[in-house]
């Protein structure tokens, strides 16, 4: 050992000596780190020589894998620990890695210790300095967390997908139901209608009650709260509850919507029912009628028309108990209307009114439909309806309907 005091002591020399040292323990750490990263990184490493031979594996995957380093090189070639299936992808992977590329992300399934599954994404690559004999490294992701979750959101959504195809069944079914409770086109000759539901089954309702006297006809329009099958199953109640009733009911408005107020009150779980009742008289040339919360109909004569504003408003349908109506004044009252010198009477639900056009500033049908009615007031009942639904579509441009609508026109001139 040469001491400092030694004639021989190179002092630079010494000095390059302790660098050298210093430099050496750097790599010793470095190497220790790296080392400890391979084996405890999050994710799996393996290396592999050129012909996908096992060479070294992190004990990241040896603790997903369950193997010991000795029984993992047992395996000899890396495919061999692949699912069958994977085995021809796996070849094509390390023929591209063989000539220079990547592979990244390739989608495997490795067998574990005990014969399950580990899904996994692998990505590959040479690591080994040109020159030198070549050393592949794969990385490897474990997702098998990943596929379990995809699978259970495909199994839900094949269940929801088979949930909606049998509502979609029910929902065809309940509009054909519905459809079928409906006065079919041409059952009366001289009224005219159109019904349109937001969805396949609707909550807008009309029908015709005839009498013995030929040349009187009972017409009901009503418009249950909300759409859909819930307010489907209120029109049904409605149907069924109306056809039950006498003549002698059929010709008092006011007495069958006071009856028919306590039959959905029963039903309707907080659903209102607005509703308008008329029966018109051809003989006596008159229309009785009974209001419950709905908007008034539109009266024709050749030279005018006239929204028909009636004296005796009363609540919807479905509210108040009718002793409680009573109880309070607002009992649902008859109110006749002479229909001298009228020629149509068009009753509809408030889905026509409340048609909006967002680029025409939310404006409402309401303020365009009277001008359109007045100006094609002569028309046939059929072209006027068809003509109100396409002039309010023209009206609502690129807007979307946001409830059912149902019009129903009585001409009063044809011969029944």
């Amino acid at each position: 050992m040469i001491s400092i005091s030694d004639p021989d002591f190179d002092p630079e020399k010494a000095e390059l000596i302790a660098q050298l040292e210093q430099l050496k323990y750097q790599i010793l750490i470095q190497n220790v780190l790296l080392d400890d990263f391979f084996n405890n990184s999050p994710c799996g490493y393996i290396n592999l020589d050129k012909d996908g031979r096992i060479q070294k594996s992190n004990v990241t995957l040896l603790d997903w894998l369950g193997f010991s380093r000795k029984e993992l090189l047992a395996f000899t070639d890396f495919k061999n620990l692949l699912i069958p299936i994977n085995a021809e992808q796996f070849e094509r992977g390390l023929e591209i890695i063989r000539n220079g590329g990547n592979v990244n992300n390739e989608e495997f399934t490795i067998l574990k210790k005990d014969g399950s599954e580990l899904h996994v994404y692998i990505s590959g690559k040479i690591v080994s300095a040109p020159g030198e004999e070549i050393l592949i490294r794969l990385t490897i992701f474990d997702v098998t967390d990943k596929k379990r979750i995809e699978k259970d959101l495909a199994i839900k959504s094949k269940e929801i997908f088979n949930q909606n195809q049998m509502m979609k069944r029910e929902l065809t079914l309940a509009a054909g139901i519905q459809n079928a409770m409906l006065p079919q086109k041409g059952e009366i000759t001289y009224v005219s209608t159109m019904y349109l539901p937001l969805e396949k089954v609707g909550g807008d309702f009309f029908d015709f009650l005839t009498f013995q006297n030929q040349n009187k006809i009972g017409i009901f329009i009503s418009d249950v709260a909300g759409h859909g099958v819930a307010s489907a199953f209120i029109t049904a109640i409605i149907k069924s509850t109306l056809h039950q009733m006498s003549d002698d009911i059929l010709d008092d408005p006011s007495t069958l919507l006071t009856m028919l107020n306590d039959v959905i009150l029963s039903y309707s779980a907080g659903r209102f029912v607005t509703a308008l009742y008329a029966v018109i008289d051809f003989d006596l040339n008159q229309m009785n009628l009974a209001h419950a919360g709905h908007p008034f109909p539109y009266v024709f004569t050749m030279d005018r028309v006239r929204e028909l504003k009636l004296q005796h408003k009363r609540k919807p349908l479905g509210v108040l108990s009718s002793s409680a109506l009573a109880e309070k004044g607002a009992s649902y009252k008859n109110e006749i209307i002479s229909l001298a010198g009228c020629s149509r009477i068009l009753f509809f639900t408030d889905g026509l009114i409340e048609a909006c056009s967002e680029q025409k500033g939310l404006k409402f049908y309401e303020d365009l439909l009277h001008d359109y009615l007045m100006e094609n007031r002569s028309e046939t009942s059929e072209k006027l309806i068809a003509g109100i639904f396409s002039d309010m579509m023209n009206f609502m441009e690129d807007s979307f309907l946001s409830d059912d609508i149902c019009l129903v026109s009585v001409d009063l001139t044809t011969n029944r």
